[in-house]
Protein backbone atom coordinates (compact mmCIF):
# COMPACT_ATOMS: atom_id res chain seq x y z
CA UNK A 1 0.00 0.00 0.00
CA UNK A 2 1.71 3.51 -1.16
CA UNK A 3 1.19 5.97 2.04
CA UNK A 4 2.75 9.17 2.22
CA UNK A 5 4.83 8.21 -0.61
CA UNK A 6 5.91 5.56 0.80
CA UNK A 7 4.95 1.74 -0.24
CA UNK A 8 4.42 -0.19 2.98
CA UNK A 9 3.37 -3.82 3.83
CA UNK A 10 -0.57 -4.41 4.07
CA UNK A 11 -1.95 -7.35 6.01
CA UNK A 12 -4.91 -8.44 4.01
CA UNK A 13 -7.84 -11.47 5.79
CA UNK A 14 -9.62 -13.09 3.24
CA UNK A 15 -13.60 -12.90 4.10
CA UNK A 16 -14.92 -16.18 1.68
CA UNK A 17 -12.71 -18.81 -0.50
CA UNK A 18 -14.80 -20.50 -3.44
CA UNK A 19 -14.06 -22.53 -5.51
CA UNK A 20 -14.49 -21.21 -9.44
CA UNK A 21 -13.64 -24.29 -11.42
CA UNK A 22 -12.70 -27.79 -11.02
CA UNK A 23 -9.33 -29.16 -12.06
CA UNK A 24 -9.66 -32.97 -12.77
CA UNK A 25 -6.83 -33.02 -14.38
CA UNK A 26 -3.28 -31.76 -15.67
CA UNK A 27 -4.17 -28.90 -18.10
CA UNK A 28 -2.97 -29.48 -21.28
CA UNK A 29 -1.22 -25.85 -22.30
CA UNK A 30 0.03 -24.84 -26.11
CA UNK A 31 3.33 -24.90 -26.55
CA UNK A 32 5.30 -21.43 -26.54
CA UNK A 33 5.84 -21.26 -30.08
CA UNK A 34 2.17 -21.36 -30.41
CA UNK A 35 0.83 -19.07 -28.26
CA UNK A 36 3.42 -16.37 -29.24
CA UNK A 37 2.12 -16.86 -32.88
CA UNK A 38 -1.15 -16.55 -32.16
CA UNK A 39 -0.54 -13.38 -30.97
CA UNK A 40 1.36 -12.35 -34.24
CA UNK A 41 -1.65 -13.80 -36.11
CA UNK A 42 -3.89 -11.68 -34.65
CA UNK A 43 -1.76 -8.49 -35.24
CA UNK A 44 -1.51 -9.82 -38.50
CA UNK A 45 -5.40 -9.58 -39.26
CA UNK A 46 -5.92 -6.23 -37.97
CA UNK A 47 -3.20 -5.17 -40.19
CA UNK A 48 -4.86 -6.70 -43.49
CA UNK A 49 -7.87 -5.17 -42.05
CA UNK A 50 -6.60 -2.25 -41.98
CA UNK A 51 -4.45 -2.23 -45.61
CA UNK A 52 -8.06 -3.01 -47.22
CA UNK A 53 -9.91 -0.33 -45.07
CA UNK A 54 -7.24 2.20 -45.92
CA UNK A 55 -7.96 1.19 -49.47
CA UNK A 56 -11.13 2.01 -50.28
CA UNK A 57 -12.14 -1.83 -49.60
CA UNK A 58 -15.30 -2.66 -47.79
CA UNK A 59 -15.00 -6.05 -45.64
CA UNK A 60 -18.12 -8.57 -46.75
CA UNK A 61 -19.45 -12.22 -45.87
CA UNK A 62 -20.57 -14.54 -47.99
CA UNK A 63 -22.00 -18.10 -47.24
CA UNK A 64 -19.90 -20.67 -46.19
CA UNK A 65 -22.72 -23.60 -46.75
CA UNK A 66 -23.60 -23.24 -50.00
CA UNK A 67 -25.07 -25.71 -53.20
CA UNK A 68 -22.57 -25.51 -55.00
CA UNK A 69 -18.57 -25.81 -54.23
CA UNK A 70 -16.83 -25.92 -57.52
CA UNK A 71 -16.03 -27.61 -60.04
CA UNK A 72 -12.25 -27.68 -60.46
CA UNK A 73 -11.67 -31.21 -60.50
CA UNK A 74 -8.96 -31.35 -57.54
CA UNK A 75 -10.54 -29.91 -55.03
CA UNK A 76 -13.09 -32.21 -53.13
CA UNK A 77 -15.65 -30.54 -50.82
CA UNK A 78 -16.68 -31.79 -47.45
CA UNK A 79 -20.40 -32.90 -48.20
CA UNK A 80 -23.69 -32.57 -46.25
CA UNK A 81 -27.93 -32.29 -46.21
CA UNK A 82 -29.97 -30.25 -44.71
CA UNK A 83 -33.83 -30.43 -44.35
CA UNK A 84 -36.69 -33.43 -43.27
CA UNK A 85 -35.94 -36.75 -44.01
CA UNK A 86 -36.99 -37.73 -47.90
CA UNK A 87 -36.80 -33.52 -48.63
CA UNK A 88 -33.01 -33.40 -47.45
CA UNK A 89 -30.87 -30.99 -49.47
CA UNK A 90 -27.12 -31.30 -50.63
CA UNK A 91 -24.63 -28.66 -49.59
CA UNK A 92 -21.21 -28.28 -49.28
CA UNK A 93 -18.74 -26.31 -47.00
CA UNK A 94 -17.41 -24.00 -49.84
CA UNK A 95 -13.99 -24.31 -50.93
CA UNK A 96 -14.01 -20.89 -51.43
CA UNK A 97 -15.79 -17.52 -50.96
CA UNK A 98 -15.37 -16.90 -54.78
CA UNK A 99 -18.33 -17.22 -56.42
CA UNK A 100 -20.19 -15.05 -53.44
CA UNK A 101 -17.60 -12.59 -53.85
CA UNK A 102 -18.37 -12.38 -57.70
CA UNK A 103 -22.08 -12.06 -57.08
CA UNK A 104 -21.32 -9.29 -55.18
CA UNK A 105 -18.89 -7.35 -57.70
CA UNK A 106 -22.06 -7.76 -60.39
CA UNK A 107 -23.61 -6.55 -57.34
CA UNK A 108 -22.19 -2.74 -57.58
CA UNK A 109 -19.04 -3.31 -54.80
CA UNK A 110 -16.57 -2.39 -56.70
CA UNK A 111 -13.78 -3.04 -53.91
CA UNK A 112 -14.41 -5.67 -51.61
CA UNK A 113 -12.42 -8.37 -49.29
CA UNK A 114 -12.76 -11.24 -46.70
CA UNK A 115 -11.56 -13.25 -44.29
CA UNK A 116 -13.10 -16.43 -43.32
CA UNK A 117 -12.67 -20.66 -42.69
CA UNK A 118 -12.90 -22.53 -46.33
CA UNK A 119 -12.80 -26.20 -46.51
CA UNK A 120 -10.96 -28.48 -48.58
CA UNK A 121 -11.33 -32.42 -48.12
CA UNK A 122 -7.70 -33.42 -48.44
CA UNK A 123 -4.66 -34.81 -46.67
CA UNK A 124 -3.78 -32.94 -43.25
CA UNK A 125 -0.11 -32.01 -43.03
CA UNK A 126 2.44 -30.02 -42.27
CA UNK A 127 1.20 -27.31 -45.22
CA UNK A 128 -2.80 -27.83 -45.15
CA UNK A 129 -5.35 -27.76 -42.58
CA UNK A 130 -8.68 -29.20 -44.12
CA UNK A 131 -10.20 -26.12 -42.14
CA UNK A 132 -7.93 -23.02 -42.89
CA UNK A 133 -8.14 -19.40 -43.22
CA UNK A 134 -7.90 -17.92 -46.86
CA UNK A 135 -7.92 -13.98 -47.45
CA UNK A 136 -10.00 -13.06 -50.87
CA UNK A 137 -10.11 -9.60 -52.38
CA UNK A 138 -11.77 -8.21 -55.79
CA UNK A 139 -11.15 -5.10 -57.54
CA UNK A 140 -13.56 -4.02 -60.21
CA UNK A 141 -11.99 -2.55 -63.33
CA UNK A 142 -8.97 -3.79 -62.44
CA UNK A 143 -6.54 -7.23 -63.91
CA UNK A 144 -4.31 -9.61 -62.32
CA UNK A 145 -1.14 -6.73 -62.87
CA UNK A 146 -3.69 -4.49 -60.06
CA UNK A 147 -4.20 -7.57 -57.99
CA UNK A 148 -0.01 -7.98 -58.00
CA UNK A 149 0.58 -4.71 -56.78
CA UNK A 150 -1.95 -5.34 -53.84
CA UNK A 151 -0.44 -8.39 -52.47
CA UNK A 152 3.27 -6.38 -52.83
CA UNK A 153 2.12 -3.72 -51.06
CA UNK A 154 0.11 -6.07 -48.39
CA UNK A 155 2.95 -8.66 -47.45
CA UNK A 156 5.67 -5.64 -47.19
CA UNK A 157 3.50 -3.69 -44.76
CA UNK A 158 2.94 -6.84 -42.45
CA UNK A 159 6.32 -7.90 -42.42
CA UNK A 160 7.45 -3.99 -41.27
CA UNK A 161 4.87 -4.17 -38.84
CA UNK A 162 5.57 -7.99 -37.38
CA UNK A 163 8.92 -8.24 -38.01
CA UNK A 164 10.14 -4.18 -38.26
CA UNK A 165 12.00 -5.44 -41.02
CA UNK A 166 11.34 -5.85 -45.02
CA UNK A 167 12.41 -9.79 -44.07
CA UNK A 168 10.90 -13.10 -43.93
CA UNK A 169 12.75 -16.07 -42.85
CA UNK A 170 11.42 -19.71 -43.33
CA UNK A 171 13.29 -22.58 -43.12
CA UNK A 172 17.04 -21.14 -43.17
CA UNK A 173 15.81 -18.82 -46.23
CA UNK A 174 16.01 -15.51 -45.91
CA UNK A 175 13.47 -13.22 -48.21
CA UNK A 176 13.67 -9.73 -48.80
CA UNK A 177 9.92 -8.58 -49.65
CA UNK A 178 10.35 -5.36 -50.65
CA UNK A 179 8.64 -4.68 -53.96
CA UNK A 180 8.73 -4.92 -57.02
CA UNK A 181 8.77 -8.64 -56.65
CA UNK A 182 10.59 -11.39 -58.92
CA UNK A 183 7.80 -11.58 -62.24
CA UNK A 184 8.16 -14.57 -63.74
CA UNK A 185 6.37 -16.57 -66.71
CA UNK A 186 5.59 -19.95 -65.87
CA UNK A 187 7.19 -21.07 -69.59
CA UNK A 188 10.47 -19.32 -68.16
CA UNK A 189 10.43 -20.63 -64.99
CA UNK A 190 10.07 -24.45 -66.59
CA UNK A 191 13.10 -23.26 -69.03
CA UNK A 192 15.38 -22.60 -66.07
CA UNK A 193 14.66 -25.08 -63.28
CA UNK A 194 13.87 -27.72 -65.34
CA UNK A 195 15.69 -27.28 -68.38
CA UNK A 196 12.63 -27.48 -71.07
CA UNK A 197 12.43 -25.12 -73.26
CA UNK A 198 9.05 -25.67 -74.56
CA UNK A 199 6.05 -23.77 -73.58
CA UNK A 200 3.96 -25.71 -71.33
CA UNK A 201 0.87 -24.06 -72.63
CA UNK A 202 2.27 -25.36 -76.37
CA UNK A 203 2.70 -28.74 -77.57
CA UNK A 204 1.36 -31.34 -74.80
CA UNK A 205 3.67 -34.01 -76.54
CA UNK A 206 6.37 -32.67 -76.91
CA UNK A 207 6.68 -31.50 -73.25
CA UNK A 208 6.36 -34.98 -71.76
CA UNK A 209 8.91 -35.73 -74.46
CA UNK A 210 11.79 -33.14 -73.00
CA UNK A 211 10.60 -33.86 -69.47
CA UNK A 212 12.02 -36.94 -70.21
CA UNK A 213 15.10 -36.00 -72.02
CA UNK A 214 16.17 -34.09 -69.44
CA UNK A 215 16.23 -36.64 -66.71
CA UNK A 216 13.04 -36.69 -65.19
CA UNK A 217 12.21 -39.89 -64.50
CA UNK A 218 9.38 -39.55 -62.55
CA UNK A 219 7.45 -38.93 -65.81
CA UNK A 220 6.50 -41.77 -67.88
CA UNK A 221 5.56 -42.28 -71.57
CA UNK A 222 1.95 -43.00 -69.46
CA UNK A 223 1.63 -40.09 -67.95
CA UNK A 224 -0.72 -37.19 -69.58
CA UNK A 225 0.49 -33.78 -69.97
CA UNK A 226 -1.18 -33.19 -66.18
CA UNK A 227 0.42 -35.85 -64.78
CA UNK A 228 3.81 -34.42 -66.03
CA UNK A 229 3.29 -31.02 -65.79
CA UNK A 230 2.89 -31.21 -62.02
CA UNK A 231 5.50 -33.97 -61.83
CA UNK A 232 8.04 -31.22 -62.94
CA UNK A 233 6.94 -28.66 -61.36
CA UNK A 234 7.02 -30.22 -57.94
CA UNK A 235 10.11 -31.76 -58.99
CA UNK A 236 12.11 -29.23 -60.15
CA UNK A 237 10.54 -25.98 -59.87
CA UNK A 238 8.35 -25.27 -57.05
CA UNK A 239 11.34 -25.71 -54.82
CA UNK A 240 13.20 -22.46 -56.32
CA UNK A 241 10.41 -19.98 -56.62
CA UNK A 242 11.06 -17.20 -54.41
CA UNK A 243 14.78 -17.93 -52.47
CA UNK A 244 15.62 -14.38 -52.63
CA UNK A 245 12.93 -12.35 -53.30
CA UNK A 246 9.41 -13.46 -53.68
CA UNK A 247 8.28 -14.90 -56.91
CA UNK A 248 5.16 -13.98 -59.03
CA UNK A 249 4.75 -16.86 -61.36
CA UNK A 250 2.50 -16.06 -64.37
CA UNK A 251 0.75 -16.72 -67.19
CA UNK A 252 -0.40 -20.50 -66.93
CA UNK A 253 -2.27 -23.04 -69.60
CA UNK A 254 -5.90 -22.12 -70.13
CA UNK A 255 -6.79 -25.47 -69.11
CA UNK A 256 -5.52 -24.65 -65.67
CA UNK A 257 -7.25 -21.84 -65.41
CA UNK A 258 -11.04 -22.54 -64.67
CA UNK A 259 -11.79 -18.92 -63.74
CA UNK A 260 -9.58 -16.94 -65.45
CA UNK A 261 -9.93 -14.68 -68.45
CA UNK A 262 -7.29 -15.46 -71.68
CA UNK A 263 -4.05 -13.92 -72.49
CA UNK A 264 -4.84 -11.14 -75.46
CA UNK A 265 -2.79 -12.79 -78.43
CA UNK A 266 -2.25 -16.66 -76.70
CA UNK A 267 -5.72 -18.07 -76.12
CA UNK A 268 -3.41 -21.18 -74.63
CA UNK A 269 -2.71 -19.13 -71.98
CA UNK A 270 -4.85 -17.71 -69.12
CA UNK A 271 -4.16 -14.46 -66.91
CA UNK A 272 -3.13 -16.39 -63.96
CA UNK A 273 -0.58 -16.12 -61.17
CA UNK A 274 1.09 -17.81 -58.04
CA UNK A 275 3.01 -15.87 -55.29
CA UNK A 276 5.96 -18.52 -54.20
CA UNK A 277 8.00 -17.16 -50.93
CA UNK A 278 10.64 -19.57 -49.97
CA UNK A 279 9.27 -22.03 -52.31
CA UNK A 280 5.93 -21.79 -50.07
CA UNK A 281 3.09 -21.40 -52.62
CA UNK A 282 0.78 -18.53 -50.88
CA UNK A 283 -1.70 -16.93 -53.32
CA UNK A 284 -3.10 -17.85 -56.25
CA UNK A 285 -5.27 -14.86 -58.22
CA UNK A 286 -6.16 -13.94 -61.77
CA UNK A 287 -7.89 -11.25 -64.26
CA UNK A 288 -11.70 -12.79 -63.62
CA UNK A 289 -13.84 -14.77 -66.37
CA UNK A 290 -16.92 -12.53 -66.73
CA UNK A 291 -18.37 -14.34 -69.88
CA UNK A 292 -20.82 -16.27 -69.14
CA UNK A 293 -21.02 -18.46 -72.19
CA UNK A 294 -17.68 -19.35 -71.36
CA UNK A 295 -18.18 -20.11 -67.50
CA UNK A 296 -20.91 -22.19 -68.69
CA UNK A 297 -18.39 -24.15 -71.27
CA UNK A 298 -15.84 -24.60 -68.62
CA UNK A 299 -18.01 -25.93 -65.68
CA UNK A 300 -19.52 -28.73 -68.66
CA UNK A 301 -15.88 -29.77 -69.42
CA UNK A 302 -14.50 -29.33 -65.56
CA UNK A 303 -17.96 -31.65 -65.02
CA UNK A 304 -16.82 -34.21 -67.92
CA UNK A 305 -13.31 -34.30 -66.19
CA UNK A 306 -14.48 -35.04 -62.57
CA UNK A 307 -16.84 -37.52 -63.74
CA UNK A 308 -14.09 -39.66 -65.97
CA UNK A 309 -11.80 -39.51 -62.84
CA UNK A 310 -14.27 -40.74 -60.63
CA UNK A 311 -14.87 -37.88 -57.75
CA UNK A 312 -18.61 -36.18 -57.46
CA UNK A 313 -19.88 -33.90 -59.73
CA UNK A 314 -21.26 -30.69 -58.11
CA UNK A 315 -24.20 -29.23 -59.14
CA UNK A 316 -23.30 -25.68 -61.73
CA UNK A 317 -23.99 -22.40 -59.83
CA UNK A 318 -26.60 -21.12 -61.93
CA UNK A 319 -27.37 -18.15 -59.50
CA UNK A 320 -23.37 -17.31 -60.19
CA UNK A 321 -23.63 -17.69 -63.75
CA UNK A 322 -26.98 -15.16 -63.93
CA UNK A 323 -24.87 -12.87 -62.18
CA UNK A 324 -22.42 -12.73 -65.19
CA UNK A 325 -25.30 -12.94 -67.50
CA UNK A 326 -26.74 -9.72 -65.78
CA UNK A 327 -22.94 -8.73 -65.77
CA UNK A 328 -20.01 -8.61 -63.41
CA UNK A 329 -17.25 -6.09 -64.04
CA UNK A 330 -13.89 -6.95 -65.36
CA UNK A 331 -11.73 -7.53 -62.09
CA UNK A 332 -8.91 -8.82 -60.75
CA UNK A 333 -9.06 -10.98 -57.84
CA UNK A 334 -6.85 -13.54 -55.49
CA UNK A 335 -7.03 -16.04 -52.89
CA UNK A 336 -4.10 -15.50 -50.42
CA UNK A 337 -3.70 -18.45 -47.38
CA UNK A 338 -3.64 -16.56 -43.86
CA UNK A 339 -2.03 -19.57 -42.21
CA UNK A 340 0.67 -20.12 -44.43
CA UNK A 341 1.35 -15.89 -44.41
CA UNK A 342 1.47 -16.37 -40.51
CA UNK A 343 3.68 -19.44 -41.25
CA UNK A 344 6.34 -17.28 -43.08
CA UNK A 345 5.82 -14.13 -40.81
CA UNK A 346 6.75 -16.08 -37.50
CA UNK A 347 9.06 -18.80 -39.46
CA UNK A 348 6.61 -21.54 -38.41
CA UNK A 349 7.48 -24.93 -39.78
CA UNK A 350 4.18 -26.72 -40.09
CA UNK A 351 0.44 -24.94 -40.24
CA UNK A 352 -0.15 -26.33 -36.79
CA UNK A 353 2.47 -23.89 -35.21
CA UNK A 354 0.07 -20.77 -36.53
CA UNK A 355 -3.22 -22.60 -35.32
CA UNK A 356 -4.93 -22.90 -31.74
CA UNK A 357 -6.21 -26.72 -32.59
CA UNK A 358 -4.79 -28.12 -35.66
CA UNK A 359 -7.20 -30.83 -37.41
CA UNK A 360 -4.71 -33.62 -36.59
CA UNK A 361 -4.86 -32.74 -32.97
CA UNK A 362 -8.82 -32.54 -32.18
Amino acid sequence: VEMDGVWRAARFEAAEVRMLARALRAPKSLSPNVGENLKVRARSLSRIRSFFETGGFVEVETPMLVPCPGMEPHLTAFETAYGDRGQERRLFLHTSPEYGMKRLLGAGFERIFQICKAFRHEAAGAMHNPEFTILEWYRAYADYEAIMADSEALIYELAMEINETPHVCYKGRTVDVTPPWERLSLGEAFARYAGIEIDPGGDPERFVGSARENGLASVTCDDGYESAFFKVFLDRVEGQLGREKPTILTDYPADMAALAKLKPGRPDLAERFEIYIAGVELANGFTELNDPAEQRVRFETEALERRSNGSSVYPVDEAFLEAMEAGIPPAGGIAMGVDRLVMLLTGAKTIGEVIAFPFCEQ
